[in-house]
This record gives structure tokens, C-alpha cells and sequence, in this order.
């Protein structure tokens, strides 16, 4: 499988792909546009950096790809909804520089309150001007990190060790893991920037951070505040920072991020006036030795393990890993797509919504750790629901992280709900809903101690039959010669029943069959079941489709 390496990356990532006999490792840096089409139409794998844009085009082109590794944290130059429409695993290396950048931010904080830049380019002119540099001790001052995730943890307890009272905002933490950095969770972000003398960001470029940090924020802010940004370029509005420089509302600021690098000459904070009290440095927060060699391998191992169909890690579009599923929880998996799959074959109608409840000890609530961080948060079951469901109208093309953003696309509604056991340890229910109707289709499985699927319980209906081959399912007016005249008339195509299960609602007058035939049906026959007068409904659903 070949393999592309598009920007310049640490020779110990690069080593460990050749080291693989099924990988060709092909190094192609400083591409074209029009070579960058050319290069990826044939590649199976890709490792880059920030240097390369892969946008829809270029994913477009590249017909083979599988999987993309980018050596550092961020995605930004990578359209994650395109490649996962696609199907192909996007990975990043997230631990690998959080030292490098945790240390880069102290060196900013304290560069920023002693001076250090500023006293030094006096100094090499010439002067000795100790009084234009008089600084502020980080000892005693409020820290405000927003973001407290692996860098802004990590920046956090060496602030406390710089005897900084920290406090933190971030939405998405629990107060434990607030509690663990010793930081003070806040939850109003404006009323966190004004008690904070310093404020540093550690989040990422999302639809909800970008210009998280806006000239009404900013005007937050307490007086005389110095603010850090070594995350994301596009988190704050520079132009507004600039502004709070120069007026005096920030004593400076500190960016290794800019929103478009590199940096403009005309940028806003390299203004003349704003000398004294900026410092910038481009882009280097994860530019240590240890953190580019660390970055390469955690990135280029997980990309080979990808390919190769291996367990790997940090893949930021995979909605979870299958491959951490304990076996039990895998034939849950296995069963939600099916029951997803069924109730789209049993509605026939546009779907307006999905409803997954899990119930029972298998399914605990909370932080799930096979879950990945992605725009969505539903259960790995939820997935594969929604996955079957889609596979009745877009094909087994459709994939686990393709199968949300259809989803969103088509305006689904998804509703993930967890519930106790009850007559089953362990139940799945999942239900549909048709657009521009109140019709509903529920389908509740579960899995034996031995392991086997059943479906137990159809529209209301208890019954219970295996999610396999090929199974006609019908509704009937509950009187003599129904059961018969079906096997009569599947019996005169050549079908023959391997299986069959009855379930009756007690005062309706009516049941539901499932019949597992042995080879498929004819159109013509499940044709003939629709227009019988003691049928309701009839339809085939082949699982063999969705295994």
C-alpha cells in the first residue's frame, strides 16, 4: 500500500513506516496543487503536518484513501466531514507535543510579564535602560485557563507552582477533573475573565470556540489583564486584542497563533505602537526536538496499524473503536445495526427521527472511554443504529462516521435515552419515526448468555426470532388458515421455512410472523402477500446485507 508524505516529518515516523514490508513509503514535500491531485489519486495512506491542505478536492481525488495521519494536534487543514463521508480515518498524535506546548506558554507568560524580549532588544542596541523594564511576579496573581483539557491541565499545575490561584472554564469538564488540576471551575466565561490577571487558551478550532475571545468578551476582561494564546489561531479576535493593548484594558498579549499564517505584515499586532508590550512567535509551541520525534511515531504507528487492520488509537472522526468493545458489547453492536436495518425495511418511508434506549447494566451513562472525541456524543449502539438505518437508503457504503453527518444532513432527529433492565438483563429499542406522518416502527433486541442475537419484540409485539439470512415478517388478522395459506403459497414458490415465531398483543386481533426462509423470496410472492385480505403488511428483509 503506498503511502504519501507530504510535509517534512521526524525521520523516527518516517523509519516506521519503511519498516513495514506491506507499506511503500513515498516522501513527495513542497507539492503543487496540481501535483498534490496527481500524487494522492493513487495513495492508501497519507502522513502530513499543517503544510498540507486537504480540503474536499483533494480528497475527492485521492479514490484509494484510507486513512491520513497528521503529526501534531490539530486538524485544521484536513475537511474532517469530507473525509469521513468518505470513510477515511483521520488521525492525529495529541499527547505527543503537550510538554513542548505547555512549556512554550510558560515561556510566553513569563517573557510577557518580565519583558524578556522587549529588554533584550534594548540591549542589543546599545542601551541600558533598567527602569523601562520594571515586570510583575506571576506569585499571587489569578490565573484563568480556558480550556482544561491535556495542555491547559498541564499548564495549570505549574502555575500553581508559580503560587498562582488558578481558575479554569470549560464547559465539557466535571468539577473533579477541575478539582485534580487544582483549578476553580467557573461557568460563566465573562465573569471568569473579570477576576483573572493572566488568561491563557488551550481549546480547539470548533464552530463554538471561533472567536471565542470577541470585543464584547474582551471588554470583560479585568483591567491590566495579560492575555496568551498559544492554541489556535482564529480563537480571538486580533484586531480587538490590538485595541485592549493599545488602550490600556490589557497590559499584553502573547500570541504563537494566528488566525491566517503566516503572519500579514500588516497584522494588527505588529503594529509600532504596540512594541512594548506584544510578543509573538510563529507558530512554535511544539517545535522541540522531543515533541517532533514523539508526534511522528505516535502518528505514523497508528497510521501503519490503520492500514494494516491492527488496534490503533486517537482517530479524531471515529465516533468510537470497535476494536476496545468487550465481546459482548461487540454482539450489541452487531445487533443495533441490524434492528436499525429491519425498522427502516419495515417503515418504507422517509425517517424524521430516531430513538435509541439502552437498558440495562451493559450500557453504563457517563464518560464511556471507546468513545472518541467527535461533534457528537451518542453511544457507540446509537452509531450502529443509525448506520443500518441508513444503509436501507444510501447502501453499505455508509460507515460509523459517516452515518451522524448523513443523519444531520437529512434533518433526522437522534434521541439517545438509558434506561434498567427488566425481563431482560439487556435491551436494545430502537425507534423510527416517518417524516410527514405519526407511523413508528420499534424494534427491541437482545443477546443470550450464549451469545446469540434475538429480536423479541416487534411494534408491541412480543416475539422473538433470529436476525439472520433471509426473514419474511407479516402482520395478520389472528383466525384460523393464515399461518397456513402463507406456508401453502411460499411452499408453491419453492421457499422453504427454516424457522417461524408468532407474536399476538393481547385484545388487538391481530399478530406478527417472522419466517426464516432458506433462500430468498421472490419479488412476486411478497407481491402476493401484500394484496392477501388477512394481511396488513408483508416484507421481506434480507440480514445477510447488513452483517
Amino acid at each position: 500500500m503506498k503511502v504519501l508524505v507530504t510535509d517534512t516529518v521526524s525521520e523516527a515516523g518516517v523509519g516506521l513506516l519503511r519498516k513495514e514490508k506491506d507499506l511503500r513509503v513515498e516522501v513527495r514535500t513542497g507539492l503543487t496543487r496540481d501535483e498534490l491531485l496527481e500524487a494522492v489519486a493513487d495513495a492508501d495512506g497519507m502522513l502530513t503536518r499543517s503544510g498540507t491542505p486537504l480540503d474536499a478536492e483533494v480528497l475527492g481525488a485521492a479514490k484509494k484513501l484510507r486513512a491520513v495521519a497528521r503529526a501534531g494536534v490539530g486538524v485544521d487543514n484536513i475537511d474532517l466531514a469530507s473525509a469521513s463521508r468518505r470513510g477515511i480515518v483521520v488521525i492525529n498524535a495529541p499527547t505527543g507535543n503537550t510538554l513542548a506546548a505547555t512549556e512554550h506558554t510558560m515561556a510566553m507568560m513569563l517573557s510577557l510579564v518580565r519583558k524578556v524580549s522587549q529588554a533584550w532588544n534594548s540591549l542589543s542596541l546599545g542601551e541600558w535602560k533598567r527602569s523601562r523594564f520594571m515586570g510583575m511576579q506571576l506569585s499571587g496573581k489569578r490565573l484563568l485557563v480556558i480550556g482544561l483539557g491535556r495542555i491547559g491541565t498541564q499548564v495549570a499545575l505549574r502555575c500553581r507552582a508559580f503560587g498562582m490561584e488558578v481558575s479554569a472554564y470549560d464547559p465539557y469538564i466535571s468539577k473533579e477533573k477541575a478539582d485534580r488540576a487544582g483549578a476553580q471551575l467557573l461557568d460563566d466565561l465573562a465573569g471568569a475573565l473579570s477576576l483573572a490577571d493572566m488568561v491563557t487558551l488551550h481549546v480547539p478550532l470548533t464552530a463554538e470556540t471561533r472567536r471565542l475571545l470577541d470585543a464584547p468578551a474582551l471588554r470583560a476582561c479585568k483591567r491590566g489583564a495579560f492575555l496568551v494564546n498559544c492554541a489556535r489561531g482564529g480563537l480571538v479576535d486580533e484586531e480587538a486584542v490590538a485595541e485592549g493593548v493599545r488602550s490600556g484594558l490589557l497590559s499584553g498579549a502573547a500570541f504563537d497563533v494566528f488566525d491566517g499564517e503566516p503572519v500579514r505584515a500588516d497584522h494588527p499586532l505588529l503594529a509600532q505602537d504596540l512594541r512594548e508590550k506584544v510578543i509573538l512567535t510563529p507558530h512554535i509551541g511544539a517545535n522541540t526536538e522531543e515533541a517532533q520525534s514523539a508526534v511522528a511515531v505516535i502518528a505514523a504507528s497508528n497510521l501503519a496499524a490503520a492500514l494494516l487492520g491492527k488496534p490503533y488509537e486517537h482517530a479524531v472522526n471515529l465516533p468510537f473503536s470497535e476494536q476496545l468493545l468487550s465481546d459482548g458489547r461487540k454482539a450489541y453492536l452487531s445487533l443495533a445495526r441490524k434492528m436499525g436495518y429491519l425498522a427502516a425495511n419495515l417503515l418504507r418511508e422517509p425517517v424524521k427521527s430516531i430513538r435509541v434506549t439502552l437498558r440495562g447494566p451493559l450500557f453504563p451513562g457517563g464518560d464511556d472511554p471507546i468513545c472518541f472525541e467527535v461533534p457528537y456524543h451518542y453511544s457507540p449502539f446509537t452509531v450502529a443504529g443509525l448506520k443500518g438505518m441508513l444503509e436501507v437508503s444510501h447502501g453499505p457504503e455508509v460507515n460509523y462516521m459517516s452515518a451522524p453527518l448523513l443523519a444531520s444532513d437529512k434533518g433526522i432527529a437522534v434521541e439517545e435515552s438509558r434506561a434498567e433492565g427488566g425481563t431482560y438483563k439487556n435491551l436494545l429499542e430502537v425507534t423510527i419515526g416517518a417524516a410527514g406522518s405519526r407511523e413508528e416502527v420499534t424494534v427491541a433486541g437482545t443477546v443470550t448468555e450464549e451469545g446469540r442475537q434475538r429480536v423479541v419484540n416487534l411494534n408491541g409485539y412480543w416475539i422473538e426470532f433470529v436476525p439472520e439470512g433471509t426473514v419474511l415478517l407479516f402482520s395478520n388478522h389472528d383466525r384460523p388458515g393464515v399461518i397456513g395459506k402463507v406456508g401453502t403459497i411460499l411452499g408453491e414458490a419453492g421457499s422453504n421455512i427454516a424457522n417461524f415465531a408468532l407474536g399476538r398483543k393481547n385484545g388487538s386481533g391481530l399478530a406478527v410472523g417472522a419466517l426464516q426462509i432458506d433462500s430468498d423470496i421472490p419479488p412476486k410472492v411478497i407481491e402476493t402477500f401484500k394484496a392477501d385480505a388477512d394481511l396488513l403488511w408483508a416484507a421481506k428483509v434480507n440480514f445477510s446485507e447488513a452483517l
